[in-house]
């Protein structure tokens, strides 16, 4: 009854502000777990780094520079993004599960919040390719032809999304004071990881030159 007399808008604004603050917190919690996981997604991409020098060192020797070269190149960085992130799948996976129940009265704000979530369960459940095997057969093969499994995993990839995402400009409406010092810690952790990715430009280099693999 007392429901009823309380104007829609208000209700509106009520429920966008309580789907406000469990999105704030998932998004923290998912970007924590990320945070907490960079040693390990650290050791993860020199193990990658050091197997190719171990297994197949050079084995793109001579190769050219061409739109095939380019497709092994966006798998090269596709296998480290996904090895990097894989230590996050269950922090994802209940991220995921946790955006699918909110709701907001904007639907634009809906929209980017599911499609992004759509997007990093994606993500999170693609299989790590094989760049030694991958750049091998091409080798294998004259470098004439792309390997199946180079172009079954570039049309499978979707476009990469990182740790954490606040459409600032559509939920900016609906967050509270109480929520400004989560939204610091978030940013903090955010800044560390987006330190660790560009570190990890450097091993993408140091592989591409063990494999002689030209981008």
């Amino acid at each position: 009854m007392a429901v009823a007399l309380v104007p829609a808008p208000a209700l509106a604004a009520s429920a966008d502000v309580s789907a406000t603050e469990a999105y704030v917190r998932a998004n923290y919690a998912l970007v924590s777990s990320a945070h907490a996981k960079l040693g390990v997604a650290e050791a993860i991409l020199q193990a990658l780094l050091h197997r190719v020098r171990r297994e197949c060192p050079q084995v793109a020797a001579g190769s050219p520079q061409n739109v095939d070269s380019e497709q092994l190149t966006f798998e090269l960085v596709g296998e480290m993004r996904l090895a990097a992130t894989r230590p996050n799948a269950g922090a994802v996976t209940k991220f995921a599960k946790t955006v699918a129940k909110l709701h907001w009265s904007s639907g634009a704000l809906n929209a980017a919040v599911r499609s992004y979530a759509a997007t990093l369960l994606e993500q999170s459940r693609l299989a790590v390719p094989d760049v030694c095997a991958e750049v091998r057969a091409w080798a294998a093969g004259g470098f004439q032809t792309l390997p199946e499994g180079t172009q079954r995993f570039n049309r499978a990839m979707p476009e990469y999304v990182a740790m954490g995402m606040l459409p600032t400009r559509l939920i900016a409406p609906y967050v509270t004071s109480s929520q400004r010092g989560l939204l610091q810690r978030t940013r903090h952790f955010e800044e560390d990881i987006s330190e660790v990715e560009a570190f990890a430009v450097e091993t993408w280099g140091s592989i591409m030159d063990a494999l002689l693999l030209n981008p």
